[in-house]
Formats: C-alpha cells, sequence, structure tokens
C-alpha cells in the first residue's frame, strides 16, 4: 500500500495536473488487490466502488460510442498510450439513461505483464452543455430559416428553398393539389421541383415544349398563362404526371426572363372549374419573381460550382473544402459515422518544376488529380489543397479502409508512364480516420492527417502513415 499511496501522491502533486483534476471527480482502481474508488459523477449514475472493476472493463456506452470506446481502451490494457481523454455517452447503472461523459483515463502502475494494474480516472459531465450548444444550432437554424422566410423572392439562391415557400404561399390565394416547376431545355420541359409528389415521381420527368396541343405547349408558344378547367374536354390527350392522379383543371404560368422562355410553372387541381380571371391576374403579378428566382439558382449553381472547383485538376479548391467539406463533416456527426482524411503530397516536386519545367509540373498534378478521381468512389470529395498537396474525404470509412486507399492511390501513381520518358514522381501520404463528436471541426482531423504526413516523409517519403498519439510516433518527426 506504501507504493500506491506514493504513486497517488506523486500524482495528484504533480503540477501540470493538479490545476486540471478535482478530487471530487477522479476515481480510482486497482486492479491487483480488488480495490476501488467512485467518484461523486460516477456515483450519481449508480456506480458504487465495488462496481467499477466491472465497469471500466466492459464500459456501458451508447451503442454508437461503442466502437470509439473499445479502441481507447484497447489501446491502454495493449500498453499503446498510458493515458486517453474522450468524451462517451456512459449508461446509468440500471441501463435506463445516457448523459455525455468526458473520461481522463491514466495508467498509474503496470505488472510484469504490462498489463494496467492501478489507473486513476477524471470525470466531467458534459451532457447538459453539449444539449445547451444542440439546443443553440437548432435556434439558430431556427432563425435562420425565418430569416430567409421574409427574404425576398428573387433574392433567393436556392430554387428549391424558393419554390417550397412560394407554394406554401401560394395555396392561400390559388387552390391546387400539385404544383411543378418546370425548365424549358432543349425544346422539352424538364421538371426540377415539384409539390404533391412523391420524390421518386419526379426523378427524370420530362414533358414536350412543342409539337403537340397540350395547355402547357400553348402557355409556351403564346407565352401568356393558360387555363384549362376540363382536361379531359379541352385537351384529351393531356399527360398525368403519375397515374395516381387525374388532374381536372390545370393552370399554367409560362416564367419569362429577359423577354426569353425559360420554364414553367404548373398548377393541377383534381376539381373541375377551380381557376378564375382572379387566379390568372394574381399568377400574372408572381410570375416574374418565380421566373427571376429560377434565372438566379441556374447562375448561382454554376458560379457555385465554378467557385468551388480548382481551374487546373478540375478537383475541388479550399472553397469547396470550406463548403462541402463541411458539410460531409457534420454529416458524419449527425449521422455518427466515420470520416477518414487523406493528405497527399508529391514528393519532390520543386524538382520536378525546376528539371522539366513548371508547364510539365501542370501535367503533373493534373494526371495525379485524374488518378485521385479514378481511384475513389463517387460520395468521396477530393480536394488541390494547395501547390502540390490533396485533401481527399472518405465518408463512412474508417483508419483501416482509409489506409487501404491511400496505399492503392500511392501504388497507382508510383506505376504512371509518362510521355518522353519524363519522370513521374510518387506521392507521400498522411491518414486520421475517426467518429466526429459534436465538438469535433473538419480542421483538427486534417491538421492530424498533415501530421501523419509529415512522419511519411521523414521516414523516407513514397509511404503511407496513420496518425497516431504514441511517443513513437513524435519521435519519428
Amino acid at each position: 500500500m506504501k507504493l500506491e499511496a506514493s504513486i497517488l501522491r506523486d500524482f495528484f502533486l504533480d503540477s501540470s495536473l493538479s490545476d486540471f483534476f478535482k478530487e471530487t471527480d477522479i476515481f480510482y482502481i486497482d486492479f491487483l488487490s480488488h480495490t476501488a474508488q467512485s467518484c461523486t459523477t460516477l456515483r450519481s449514475f449508480g456506480y458504487e466502488d465495488s462496481d467499477l472493476l466491472k465497469v471500466i472493463e466492459d464500459f456501458p456506452v451508447h451503442e454508437s460510442d461503442r466502437e470509439r470506446a473499445n479502441l481507447q481502451l484497447q489501446r491502454i490494457w495493449s500498453g499503446q498510450t498510458e493515458s486517453f481523454i474522450d468524451a462517451f455517452r456512459l449508461a446509468s447503472k440500471d441501463k435506463s439513461t445516457y448523459r455525455w461523459l468526458r473520461f481522463t483515463i491514466k495508467v498509474l502502475l503496470r505488472n510484469s505483464n504490462k498489463r494496467p494494474r492501478i489507473i486513476v480516472g477524471h470525470v466531467v459531465d458534459l451532457d447538459d452543455l453539449i444539449n445547451s450548444q444542440e439546443e443553440i444550432r437548432e435556434r439558430l437554424v431556427e432563425i435562420d430559416t425565418m430569416r430567409e422566410l421574409f427574404t425576398a423572392i428573387n433574392k433567393s439562391l436556392d430554387f428549391g428553398e424558393t419554390f417550397s415557400r412560394t407554394t406554401s404561399q401560394l395555396r392561400r390565394i390559388i387552390p391546387f393539389d400539385r404544383a411543378c416547376a418546370e425548365s424549358l431545355e432543349d425544346g422539352r420541359l424538364v421538371v426540377v421541383a415539384g409539390y404533391g409528389y412523391n420524390e421518386s415521381d419526379l426523378s427524370g420527368l420530362v414533358f414536350p415544349a412543342h409539337g403537340v396541343d397540350n395547355p402547357a405547349v400553348r402557355a409556351i408558344e403564346e407565352r401568356r398563362i393558360v387555363i384549362c378547367n376540363d382536361v379531359r374536354q379541352s385537351f384529351p390527350g393531356f399527360i398525368n404526371a403519375t397515374e395516381d392522379f387525374a388532374t381536372m383543371s390545370w393552370l399554367g404560368i409560362p416564367l419569362i426572363y429577359e423577354k426569353k422562355v425559360i420554364g414553367l410553372l404548373t398548377l393541377d387541381n383534381k376539381e373541375l372549374n377551380a381557376y378564375n380571371d382572379q387566379h390568372v391576374r394574381i399568377a400574372s403579378e408572381l410570375s416574374e419573381y418565380i421566373a427571376i428566382a429560377l434565372e438566379h439558382a441556374r447562375r448561382h449553381q454554376l458560379v457555385t460550382r465554378q467557385a468551388m472547383t480548382d481551374k487546373l485538376t478540375g478537383l475541388a479548391n479550399r472553397y469547396g473544402l470550406e463548403t462541402h467539406g463541411i458539410s460531409l463533416f457534420q454529416k458524419a456527426i449527425e449521422e455518427e459515422h466515420s470520416i477518414g482524411v487523406l493528405i497527399l503530397d508529391i514528393d519532390h516536386f520543386k524538382q520536378i518544376n525546376d528539371t522539366y519545367g513548371h508547364a510539365y509540373g501542370d501535367v503533373v498534378l493534373q494526371t495525379i488529380a485524374m488518378t485521385i478521381r479514378g481511384q475513389i468512389r463517387t460520395r468521396d470529395y477530393a480536394i488541390r489543397y494547395g501547390g502540390e498537396e490533396f485533401v481527399v474525404l472518405l465518408p463512412d470509412l474508417g483508419t483501416r479502409e482509409a489506409l487501404i486507399v491511400a496505399e492503392r492511390l500511392r501504388n497507382k501513381i508510383a506505376q504512371i508512364k509518362m510521355e518522353e520518358n519524363k519522370k513521374m514522381p510518387t506521392v507521400s501520404i498522411g491518414i486520421y480516420a475517426a467518429i466526429p463528436g459534436t465538438l469535433d471541426i473538419l480542421h483538427e482531423y486534417i491538421r492530424k492527417a498533415d501530421m501523419a504526413l509529415y512522419a511519411a516523409k521523414e521516414a523516407g517519403r513514397n509511404r503511407s502513415r496513420v496518425w497516431s498519439i504514441s511517443p513513437e510516433f513524435y519521435g519519428e518527426r
């Protein structure tokens, strides 16, 4: 017991730890003597001293945190690390509730077999904090949505949102059961948004815009709002979008932008004689705004795509990373799925430029970018991070799978044969993958992958390295 007391005394007197740890939140386990001391937070969960020996070996965390918790414990038991800090949703002893707790675990003593003998842990209850953050996030989304709702139709850059708001308001003054926004493209009306449809009904939905006698063609060709209060009688050849819905009354609003017809807004009603002149007047007043919204959405989509694309390689650029990349990371947080990050750097790229010229260096960058696109999934996201560096985001992939992708990429690039006997450089790759929590950020994942990349270069280049917090990893640097 003198040994344990000495160890604990040194532990608590450590100046780097004394301010961080609070005695009421510390638990202590001695596996050899089967003794333990719980703490206030764990006791509030129903765990007494005698429970800790069992709890620490079979961590009762939420199923979504199970893989991450097991990984941390495995690293402790195997001797890969002496400590870790991580947050999990811990179950109460009766399994009735879960709360977010941050655990700081440290091994103070191991036995001759390198198994933990004495463990000290510090616990902080983060549940209220994380729940408050979620409430704040939801409130901010709500406020932002309200702000968008009061923005003029033609100010919106997302046509889907504009269409949804428009139809919800329009139904108060013009009756309809279904609505379609259709874009005029190459003599066809392509449905780009709909109300009252199943999502699958709208996929690939196209109508003729010329050459047939129906109200849609008449509205396009005559550039005026068309009402049909008895579709079967007036237009026997009228095409219903789906078999489960029979349109009886129809109203078509041509969308005209800068004197050019760019599309059509159609309203369908199950009842006969649903529309009148008042509806035409209201539709006439709205048609210009809806047309502007559609055209602005087209242009915004084109500009956004260009702004997010690196002109040389065709991959995403840093702006793409800050927009779509952040969106992928946020999705991983919300779905509690792993996400892998690769960062690739071309080995000795300066020598390539100095030897063969910058024009050839551009060819190398384009070739590697094309290889990356060919070796990853459609759902993955590749970015030219800057200069000769590339980042690849791998949704739903853990460390092992991300390493497989990295090695496949590295080997494929190394095998590329260039014309005129010019040299194709190799690449070094850093890897980091984990299940992100609500407090994580994408750039921290990239930073860790970059540290692994540095280790790969220090080890001789043309290799992959996975980020680790082990002392050996940092020693390689």
